[in-house]
């Protein structure tokens, strides 16, 4: 099966689990609002990463389902309550949930997404549930903190790039690593097989985060269904502020932190900023760091045995080199 095919299968896995979950829910008008951003047409990237490292240690596709819908479930919980958090208006390109109905229903929303992520997750059986259960719960636990520090730094004058690191470890990588983790205990891979999938996860989560961020500058809007520079409004900081604050010159920092303090940005200070960024280096620093570690999660797989599983997780490598949104 080529990879383009197993995605295509597990997607409809996926959904008619999802249809059959939500089917005949009441009241609507909570199941409604849950439903809404799972159908929003996301790519099941944890759900695929827990499906192929399963199989990429000699698991069956079949004994996994159930958890790679919970971690997905959980993924869309996040969503929601990032999305009010950071008073987003959009994701993928609709409105979000505090947007399309109001901020108690979302709320509502993500309670009830990871609720049920947690009634998918105890429909597994599997002699080793309880490790399971302890990396799921660790990895919410750690997300949550990740979230934490995120909004603790839009407050902060300056944030260095160890702690900013720790952020993206525990706000993006660790649900990445808690699927492929996963996955690699459910397929019952060995020691070694398990870590080498959870170095692969850890890079692979890294640079999905960095990528995030430099997408949120470069990509284009009508592609990424987002705001150009949505960060740069939420005056959140990313890597590439870090990486300026440390390259620019002192009329480079007051050029930008002129633009930083204002309430808001329009479109072509946005731009303003990306120019600076280019001419600092920083816009080519961030895309060689994405580089250098989805080469490092490419170098983790050859612990594996050859397969078509293990090349279909080298093709989500591939795959996020070629994201544009």
């Amino acid at each position: 099966m080529t990879y383009q095919e197993a995605v295509r299968h597990i997607h409809q896995l996926m959904d008619d689990k999802i249809e059959f979950l939500f089917k005949d829910k009441q009241p609507e008008s909570l199941y409604q609002a849950m439903l809404y951003p799972i159908e929003a047409g996301g790519k099941r990237i944890r759900p695929l990463m827990l499906a192929f490292s399963c199989q990429a240690v000699g698991g069956a596709l079949d004994v996994c389902l159930d958890v790679a819908l919970a971690v997905e479930l959980l993924h869309t919980f996040t969503l929601v309550h990032d999305d009010i958090m950071d008073h987003d208006a959009l994701r993928r390109g609709r409105p979000t949930v505090h947007v399309k109905w109001d901020e108690p229903t979302a709320i509502l929303a993500g309670d009830g997404l990871v609720t049920l992520a947690f009634q998918s997750l105890s429909q597994t059986n599997h002699p080793h549930l309880k490790e399971i259960l302890q990396i799921f719960t660790n990895g919410l636990l750690e997300l949550c903190e990740g979230q934490a520090m995120d909004k603790a730094f839009e407050v902060q004058s300056s944030v260095k790039l160890d702690e900013y690191l720790e952020m993206i470890d525990k706000k993006t990588a660790r649900l990445i690593e808690v699927s492929c983790r996963i996955g690699a205990v459910i397929g019952n891979g060995s020691d070694e097989e398990q870590e080498a999938i959870r170095k692969y996860a850890c890079n692979l989560g890294w640079a999905f985060q960095i990528q995030d961020d430099l997408l949120d500058l470069i990509s284009n809007e009508s592609v990424s269904g987002k705001p150009i520079g949505s960060d740069l409004r939420e005056k959140k900081k990313t890597i590439l502020t870090i990486l300026f604050e440390n390259r620019a010159s002192d009329i480079q920092r007051n050029q930008f932190l002129k633009l930083w303090k204002q309430n808001s940005l329009s479109n072509e200070e946005i731009h303003e900023i990306r120019t600076l960024f280019e001419e600092t280096g920083v816009i080519g620093e961030t895309q060689n760091r994405i580089n250098a570690l989805l080469n490092e999660a490419s170098k983790a797989l050859n612990t594996l045995q050859p397969s078509d599983h293990r090349n279909h997780l080298n093709a989500m490598i591939l795959h996020l080199k070629d994201r544009v949104a």
